[in-house]
């Protein structure tokens, strides 16, 4: 099948269950030191691609350079989504009404806490590892109002940015998948030892029979990269 934006929140939403069933009173700690590091690093490698291209490291280029781009064939599975934004000299405002990440969260039966944790931090982490000086905060979500709402500023804006606007180079979102999975592995591995590679493994198979072996497959093509790096220099020996 075709990749999704929502196998992210699949893969958070598998962590977070086996971490809670192994080591229930350690879960979200581990889960957040996991997943930190994941989202952060989809920001550095945005930054060193803004720095190598000589632009600034300001919103505009994180959204010019952040790695998720939806294929056609992502968006026929996911939906278009419903959302406004506001932008004025000093401040961006995004009210998000439909996503495919609160639906997948909801079709999975998720904890509240792990769908709140996920949209309140995913962006902001990615922004933290763009440019820690870049305030970006999302202050509701669909888990407990009627739209997600995220702040950035106050600081230097282009009112007139384009927010659909991606850098040619970006990623294959399998890359993304990749990044997520065994990032999060590593980091668990390095916390629990064996009973991390456990929880890893378990994710592993809920995924293959959830999507398909062939989309596994695709995703450890990046198993061995270097996610500190920007692709496709991280693939490079």
């Amino acid at each position: 099948m075709a990749f999704s934006i929502k196998m992210q929140a699949f893969l958070a939403d598998r962590y977070y269950h086996y971490l809670k069933k192994r080591f229930p009173e350690q879960a979200m700690d581990a889960f957040q030191a996991a997943f930190y590091r994941y989202a952060s690093q989809r920001g550095i490698r945005a930054a060193q691609r803004a720095v190598r291209d000589g632009n600034p490291l300001d919103f505009e280029n994180y959204q010019r350079y952040r790695e998720v781009v939806s294929t056609p064939e992502m968006k026929a599975i996911d939906g278009q989504g419903r959302s406004e934004h506001l932008i004025t000299g000093t401040r961006y405002v995004s009210h998000i009404y439909e996503c495919a990440t609160h639906q997948i969260f909801r079709a999975l039966n998720s904890p509240v806490e792990v769908e709140q944790f996920f949209c309140y931090h995913i962006d902001k982490y990615n922004v933290q590892g763009f440019n820690p000086d870049i305030s970006y905060e999302v202050v509701s979500t669909l888990c407990d109002s009627s739209c997600c709402t995220h702040h950035a500023g106050p600081a230097p804006m282009n009112p007139d940015m384009k927010l659909g606007e991606r850098m040619k180079d970006a990623p294959p979102y399998p890359f993304i998948v990749a990044n997520e999975y065994f990032t999060m592995k590593k980091v668990l591995e390095a916390i629990f030892g064996e009973p991390g590679t456990d929880i890893s493994e378990a994710v592993k198979q809920d995924f293959i029979q959830y999507y398909e072996p062939a989309d596994w497959e695709e995703i450890c093509r990046y198993r061995d990269a270097d996610f500190d790096v920007y692709y496709p220099k991280c693939m490079e020996a």
